[in-house]
């Protein structure tokens, strides 16, 4: 049917010039078309993947981290169009460049009463972090990243289900990613603009670095919440290692971490720290962020 399709717009075309008055008979030029049979597999094929991502709801993890507590910053060739996501670090007018600051930073949330208890201390301090917020919890708290993100507070990606990058294929882990940054754009309008990997896994490894399209966001403050679960402990962690441009790693899913946010808010406040996204501090310490490339600290 196509190729008849072709030859009927040819011959048209010959009588247009003719009709016109035209000297020489046009140039036909037949191109090679799918079959109509290849069309219909080309159909299936796009029905198959759509169907796919549709239903891409793998097991639950466990939250518990096992992420490298000492990492060393690790850059390869950022992709030729990297795809920085939507978010972008128009920086609010509360924020002096000239002044200390850090990037507090929640992993494996959305959780229910501890993230509203740390929603409730950056609020009530002027403060902000960033989340780095896994599928399977956003689908069951939409209101805390829509509260998060009105708080001016970063939403980061720490992929659908909480699966160790380097043990996907690479459409397995894209799909991990971009499903998490299609919900969360749902919820808040805006995607995510960078990816903490699961595990900490992923970040020395080159392929991953330049699977992933965004900027892979790791920490040089690991507070071990998730493994001591004591608030005394992560406010220690935290308080005796702060340095200006850190990058604090805890989880918004442990009461005890929520207890230990409302007391290290207000204490980093006081000692001339400024609390906010990780964006925000990046673009004050005139840093890009690139994908391609893990980052630990705002360190020039």
């Amino acid at each position: 049917m196509i190729y008849k399709r072709v030859g009927i717009f040819a011959l048209c075309a010959m009588l247009c010039g003719i009709l016109l008055g035209c000297k020489k008979e046009p140039e036909v030029v037949f191109l090679s078309l799918p079959s109509d049979e290849n069309l219909e597999d080309q159909s299936s094929l796009m029905g198959n993947i759509q169907e796919v991502a549709e239903q891409m709801l793998p097991q639950m993890d466990s939250f518990e981290s096992t992420e490298d507590n000492n990492p060393a910053i690790i850059q390869t060739p950022a992709p030729a169009t990297a795809n920085m996501g939507e978010e972008t670090a128009n920086l609010p007018p509360d924020i002096d460049p000239n002044l200390p600051m850090v990037a507090l930073t929640f992993d494996d949330g959305p959780g229910s009463v501890s993230t509203t208890r740390i929603l409730d201390a950056l609020e009530a301090n002027g403060a902000r972090a960033t989340f780095f917020v896994q599928g399977k919890q956003a689908v069951l708290y939409p209101e805390l990243l829509q509260r998060a993100h009105s708080l001016g507070c970063q939403i980061g990606n720490h992929t659908y289900n909480h699966k160790d990058l380097t043990s996907l294929s690479d459409q397995e882990a894209l799909e991990q990613v971009e499903s998490l940054n299609e919900l969360v754009r749902e919820v808040t309008g805006e995607g995510c603009a960078l990816v903490r990997p699961p595990y900490g896994k992923g970040w020395k490894d080159e392929h991953v670095l330049n699977l992933i399209p965004y900027p892979l966001i790791m920490w040089s403050i690991d507070t071990l919440d998730w493994k001591t679960k004591d608030s005394a402990s992560t406010i220690k962690a935290v308080m005796d290692n702060v340095k200006d441009g850190d990058i604090i790693l805890m989880h918004d899913i442990y009461e005890q971490s929520a207890e230990a946010a409302e007391a290290i808010i207000p204490a980093l406040q006081e000692r001339g720290f400024q609390l906010v996204t990780v964006n925000e501090m990046f673009a004050c310490k005139n840093i890009p962020l690139e994908a391609g490339h893990a980052y630990r600290k705002a360190v020039q």
